[in-house]
């Protein structure tokens, strides 16, 4: 006997579902807020400034280098300079 769409649906009455009065729900936070949170990097500088001469001399942190420090440099030499600047 093959299963047919009358067989297969069944109706619940309305009376058994929890359903609730309210159809506005909480709508989601803006992810802009996410964006004013300060960033790692900048907490990090934030402390060391605190710190003095309390901060280890062996964490060294460096401001990421923008395209605008390497736009007067030759085109042939600035992956060169890219890499020599980033620390592995």
């Amino acid at each position: 006997m093959r299963p047919t769409a009358f067989r297969l649906v069944r109706v619940v009455p309305r009376k058994l579902l929890n359903v609730s009065d309210q159809k506005i729900y909480m709508r989601p936070r803006p992810q802009t807020e996410d964006l004013k949170q300060p960033t790692l990097m900048n907490m990090l500088f934030k402390k060391r400034e605190e710190g003095g001469d309390a901060w280890p001399l062996n964490i060294r942190l460096e401001p990421q280098l923008k395209k605008e420090v390497f736009k007067e440099v030759q085109p042939k030499l600035r992956t060169v300079l890219k890499r020599m600047t980033k620390e592995r």
